[in-house]
């Protein structure tokens, strides 16, 4: 019997393990990051809901009101209910990009929905390409909290050529305060 155990060979039990633990550790790590990343795209997408809500309740408000007060390059608007229901849907439905809490440079176009909400847009050039473009969004809600995210599929060129250039009417002095 002592024979049999001479011939049983430990190390190679020993390597067979460590080989099933490195792979067990890469398996766990591999279900942690798909895990954390799963848990950060859920969250940004509820959060990208809740701003899209927010923006619509406030679109509801300025249209009952008449209240949505645009101001492009120093001119105001009181923008058409018909344009503040195309640029809602034209931010709504444009949902990739992402979250950032750094304000480009330059001067927004201010969208006051008159119920204490802004929403501030800013063209923003892509940075390894000059020539395309794409808007950097920041909306403010009546309690002060701000939403900021940067949309790959929308332009600040579309919002004042679609909704802000055409069929809204342009406000004077202290006109529409």
């Amino acid at each position: 019997m002592d024979r049999f155990y001479e011939l049983v060979n430990r190390e190679e039990k020993k390597t067979r393990d460590t080989r099933m633990w490195i792979l067990v550790g890469i398996l766990a790590a591999v279900v942690l990051m798909v895990g954390a990343s799963a848990v950060w795209l859920l969250g940004y997408h509820g959060r990208f809901t809740d701003f899209v809500g927010r923006l619509s309740a406030s679109t509801t408000y300025a249209s009952k009101n008449n209240s949505l007060i645009a101001t492009v390059e120093g001119r105001r608007l009181r923008v058409s209910e018909q344009n503040m229901y195309g640029i809602y849907a034209y931010l709504s439905l444009s949902k990739s990009g992402r979250e950032s809490a750094k304000i480009p440079q330059g001067e927004p176009v201010t969208l006051d929905y008159g119920d204490g909400t802004v929403l501030r847009l800013w063209d923003m050039p892509v940075e390894k390409d000059e020539r395309r473009r794409n808007l950097f969004v920041q909306y403010t809600d009546i309690r002060g909290e701000a939403y900021s995210y940067i949309s790959y599929n929308t332009t600040l060129d579309t919002v004042v050529v679609r909704y802000l250039t055409y069929d809204n009417e342009e406000l004077s002095g202290e006109e529409g305060s």
